[in-house]
């Protein structure tokens, strides 16, 4: 399989379930290069290596203008159809110039690389739209979450012209096939069950971790407002993430008199993430849907937890009852910070043993249903299957 995935920012540090999936398709053999609109503002550099990238922000007026020449000339009829569609586009989303295109077209064409994939289904999924339809390339796109629910641009007619629509759960499935009235794929962004295997036996504590973007679909406030309800106390609530809702949250801890017990940590690493799961006896998931509209899917950092044999609490909500279950975690209502205590309590007032089984069969399931291996395994027979990827057999 020999494909171009298309982004906006690359590599991007809060996006590893993007890189994790490229670096897949490079294992098992498929050739795989990103062509990205600019250098993610904070990098995942060690995530990215080895992963060859090209950027719009790096091409020259001059070059732009000659592959837009070379493109016209190549593609009048194509190049028309594009300009008459760009005023329907640009009602939704912005629109890029032609000769914005043109570079990524011409390189594309050179190599002969016949499949392109956008992750998101914002600019990155118009652009590899057009691209596609410029020179005649099957292309397809992963919608993960606010792409789908807080700022659609343009959904419908991406899913119905996409040779491979693409989400992440059977919640999103449900909603995109709604929207484009078509099949949709679904293939988990997994995780690599190697990477995520503890290394030292469970602590059998009462420590919860948290990680995610500060804002409000995350439902941290809820998670800060549980924390003061939860008898006996917690031993410690680490919140790993930033984002505009730092200061309101900080407030929030500070009214509840919880500064020695909950701790806002900031961004981490990867390696930081995994060492602070391996010392996490619950992860604690209290996504909401806010008042836009904007969600969460299926948070990878809930299938990283329960690789690392870390049992889970989470909101029935969104895809989380997909993958969060009795046998190694607990669901609680979204905005209830009551029930979402009681939840957590009750997993933390099971036996050290309880747990620790817990948490081998949360990894059992992720092994098998969340590999990334495995998905990414599926994501490229899909990509290869021609002119209708639905067709089985």
């Amino acid at each position: 399989m020999n494909c171009v995935v298309f982004l906006d920012r690359f590599p991007e540090l809060s996006e590893t379930f993007i890189t994790g999936e490229l670096q897949a398709l490079r294992t098992q053999g498929h050739a795989v290069r990103v062509e990205a609109t600019v250098r993610a503002p904070r990098p995942n550099a060690a995530a990215g290596e080895g992963i060859e990238a090209a950027f719009v922000e790096d091409e020259s007026t001059a070059d732009r203008l000659r592959a837009l020449a070379e493109l016209v000339v190549r593609h009048p009829l194509r190049s028309l159809r594009d300009l008459a569609a760009r005023p329907r586009w640009r009602r939704e989303e912005p629109v890029a110039p032609l000769r914005r295109l043109a570079v990524r077209a011409r390189r594309l064409e050179r190599r002969g690389e016949p499949y392109v994939h956008a992750h998101f289904a914002g600019g990155a999924a118009l652009d590899a739209m057009r691209i596609a339809a410029l020179t005649g390339r099957r292309w397809g796109f992963t919608a993960h979450g606010y792409d789908i629910y807080a700022t659609p641009a343009n959904l419908p007619e991406k899913l119905r012209r996409a040779d491979l629509p693409v989400t992440v759960c059977d919640y999103c499935v449900r909603d995109l096939e709604r929207v484009g009235g078509r099949p949709v794929a679904k293939v988990v962004m997994g995780v690599d069950p190697e990477a995520f295997r503890r290394r030292t036996p469970h602590r059998g504590g009462r420590r919860v971790l948290a990680v995610g973007r500060l804002v409000e679909k995350k439902g941290f406030a809820h998670l800060i407002e549980a924390a003061a309800l939860v008898t006996p106390p917690l031993e410690r609530v680490t919140i790993v993430g930033d984002g505009p809702l730092r200061d309101e949250l900080a407030a929030l801890i500070a009214a509840r008199d919880l500064e020695g017990t909950v701790e806002l940590a900031g961004p981490r690493t990867p390696e930081e993430i995994r060492a602070a799961l391996e010392a996490a006896d619950l992860l604690a998931m209290p996504c909401v849907v806010a008042p836009d509209g904007d969600r969460d899917s299926m948070p990878v950092v809930v299938k990283e937890a329960l690789a690392m044999e870390v049992p889970v609490v989470a909101s029935d909500e969104v895809g989380l009852p997909e993958i969060v279950r009795p046998e190694w975690g607990a669901l609680a209502p979204p905005d209830d910070p009551r029930a979402l205590a009681a939840a957590i309590e009750a997993i933390l007032s099971r036996p050290p043993e309880e747990r620790a089984a817990m948490g081998r069969a949360g990894r059992a399931h992720v092994e098998q249903h969340a590999n990334i291996a495995i998905e990414t395994a599926r994501l490229a027979e899909l990509m290869t299957k021609g002119s209708d990827p639905f067709v089985t057999g």
